[in-house]
């Protein structure tokens, strides 16, 4: 069994990654936070060994992106118009080069458990999909076996409906779905003070890129945190 894991990300560039997170950071602190994500999600993705790891980012971002990359790390320039166009094209040449395990992340959750994404591929001996569902109507993984490629038409796109238009064209393509654990990307204020949360009481070595950038920020908290 050949296993392929892709990586969604943008080059981290001041003004244009991370932009929900400004303010409470600078373009600059956002920019800065996002590479720090991407270091330790491919850190994650190394960990797994699996037999193909790519980034898959938009054009006109290896200048930025291609310095980041391990070894052996390919880089996947964004294909089609829009993000559905996008995953499509980049599932489609994961199967074409006989892959039979095909797993996408974001490069959002640093601190996202490797154990998801393992549950994610055994879960495709069984299941068309394995999808895993954010807290904000999206999802942060989707997998499958077969090159179910019409899961991402008609989608409602960067909305909080993305994870549940997507159920329902799987179920209109007759796919068993499988749902993995709820977990969350880092776009805004509030999940950066979650995720601020989660690092102060996990052990040392999770997400270490993300832990450094982090104290090297003066990052204001959202008000409604302060009651929790």
């Amino acid at each position: 069994m050949r296993r392929a894991l892709l990586i969604v990300a943008k080059a981290p560039e001041p003004g244009r990654t991370k932009t929900r997170l400004v303010p409470p950071l600078t373009p600059d602190q956002a920019a800065e936070l996002s590479k720090a994500f991407l270091l330790d999600t491919l850190h994650l993705a190394r960990q797994l060994a699996w037999e193909r790891i790519s980034v898959v980012a938009p054009a006109g971002s290896a200048t930025a992106l291609a310095p980041l990359l391990p070894p052996k790390v390919i880089l996947l320039e964004q294909r089609g118009i829009g993000l559905g166009d996008a995953l499509r094209h980049a599932f489609a040449s994961q199967f074409a080069e006989s892959f039979s395990r095909v797993v996408l992340i974001g490069s959002d959750s640093p601190t996202l458990p490797a154990a998801f994404i393992r549950q994610a591929c055994a879960a495709l001996e069984r299941f068309d999909l394995s999808v895993g569902p954010s807290v904000d109507g999206g999802y942060y993984l989707i997998g499958m076996r077969h090159p179910h490629l019409g899961v991402f038409e008609d989608i409602s796109w960067s909305t909080a409906s993305v994870f549940a238009e997507t159920l329902q064209r799987a179920h209109a393509l007759s796919l068993d779905v499988s749902t993995l654990p709820t977990w969350y990307d880092v776009d805004d204020a509030e999940h950066l003070a979650r995720l601020r949360n989660e690092l102060r009481s996990s052990p040392a070595d999770l997400a270490p890129h993300t832990r450094a950038a982090l104290q090297t920020l003066s990052v204001v908290a959202p008000a409604a945190s302060a009651s929790v």
